[in-house]
């Protein structure tokens, strides 16, 4: 499975955010590509970095959904591509004014444990994930999180 873990959408405001973040989730995204069981063949995770793109009431823009076989159909005239990949993906929203207030380091820690965090909506979509093991990757992303060199635990980040 690949994993791709994303801060790529992103405005003047949150352009240092998103430049902080790129090497360390694209290292983690990395790290955590393997074999998890069952149908998904991706999965993408993105953080929010536009605040007025939010949903007021504070929920996540993109809930996670599961895409069976992405077509590959091409349009103008181009060649057909086969459809390909299982693709299960949503966004994660942050605290704008902790996001804000936090060093480049602390930004990363707090991104992190947030994804983290996140990843507990994978157990609630199971029937529509099949045999993904959940259990697996969050362990797996702790491990990884920690040999990249950062310590999950919400004190590293000065969570309020």
């Amino acid at each position: 499975m690949k994993i791709g873990i994303h801060a790529n959408v992103c405005d003047t405001e949150t352009q240092r955010i998103a430049s902080s973040l790129y090497e360390p989730l694209k290292a983690l995204g990395n790290a955590l590509e393997g074999e998890y069981g069952g149908e998904m063949e991706h999965l993408w995770i993105n953080l929010e970095l536009l605040e007025y793109r939010c949903k007021p009431d504070g929920t996540q823009r993109h809930p996670f959904r599961f895409q069976k076989r992405v077509s590959g159909r091409s349009h103008f005239g181009l060649p057909p591509v086969d459809d390909k990949f299982n693709v299960g993906h949503y966004s994660v929203r942050p605290d704008f004014q902790l996001l804000k207030s936090l060093g480049p380091d602390r930004v990363v820690l707090y991104v992190l444990s947030l994804i983290c965090e996140s990843t507990g909506e994978l157990i609630e979509k199971r029937k529509r994930i099949g045999q993904f093991d959940v259990a697996l990757f969050q362990s797996r992303y702790r491990e990884e999180c920690s040999r990249l060199g950062y310590n999950l635990a919400p004190q590293a980040w000065g969570q309020v």
